[in-house]
């Protein structure tokens, strides 16, 4: 039976999962009859009540090339840090002072290409979640090139990470920083998914969406700041950061 996009009108094939014009989830959505629906009873879930963490999953499991991002962003760290590990350890070996020196700088320059090199890697992995969502063939190239000319709008998140990132690189708190940096990338994500959309928030305003999509879809929003904290996490991240990067897209795309 062809299903109707409750979203957009549009009609689409009884085997359709989603809406070709609009990528709505319509895994519970046939053409409304014209007969007066019948009363459903209390304890029946909502038909129009989109699972979002369910088809986040199903759609990364079906779109496995969306860990690309992840990935690269992860071979680039490890290459940056076994770069200034090798040259931290040779400078030891002449002063102890410059030893300590070189490793405070360092420290600092990598928190400083950690929080550049995540922003970019959750704005193209989101660019592919649009492309996942809406069926379309992903193509990373593609992504990066549209995260590039549009990530001046997430400049204002970047430049907090960044700010983190330098005093991460001069504290020893790891656990509180770990927590501070995933509540931020919340607002990564959010603000990336949003200018995708066409759609640009401001910090208050992005705030003020998160606040509301507990009140529409606590589950998401939690799962969305767990995903958050997760794409700090090297191997983990290769899977949460993509997840994540879905999860909010649907999420921004929904709740207005």
């Amino acid at each position: 039976m062809p299903k109707q996009c409750p979203k957009c009108g549009y009609i689409n094939p009884d085997d359709a999962n989603y809406c070709s014009k609009c990528g709505y989830p319509l895994q519970y959505q046939p053409i409304i009859s014209t007969n007066p629906p019948s009363t459903p009873s209390p304890t029946s879930p909502n038909p129009l009540q989109p699972d979002r963490l369910s088809t986040s999953f199903n759609i990364l499991t079906k779109n496995l090339s969306i860990i690309f991002p992840p990935i690269i962003m992860l071979i680039i760290e490890v290459i940056l840090l076994a770069l200034f590990g090798a040259i931290t350890a040779g400078i030891s070996l002449i002063s102890p002072v410059a030893f300590t020196v070189t490793a405070l700088i360092f420290s600092i320059i990598i928190g400083i290409v950690d929080a550049i090199i995540f922003s970019i890697t959750v704005h193209t992995t989101t660019y592919m979640a649009r492309d996942a969502v809406m069926g379309a063939q992903l193509n990373l190239n593609n992504a990066f090139t549209n995260a590039r000319n549009t990530l001046s709008r997430l400049y204002p998140i970047i430049a907090i990470l960044i700010v983190l990132g330098i005093l991460l690189g001069l504290s020893r708190s790891l656990g509180l920083g770990w927590i501070i940096m995933g509540l931020v990338g919340v607002l990564l994500y959010i603000v990336s998914a949003a200018t995708i959309l066409n759609r640009p928030m401001s910090l208050s305003e992005t705030i003020n969406w998160y606040s509301r999509a507990f009140g529409v879809d606590a589950g998401g929003a939690v799962v969305i700041l767990i995903g958050s904290l997760l794409s700090l996490i090297p191997i983990v991240n290769i899977f949460a950061i993509p997840y994540t990067s879905i999860l909010t897209y649907l999420m921004v795309r929904d709740i207005s």
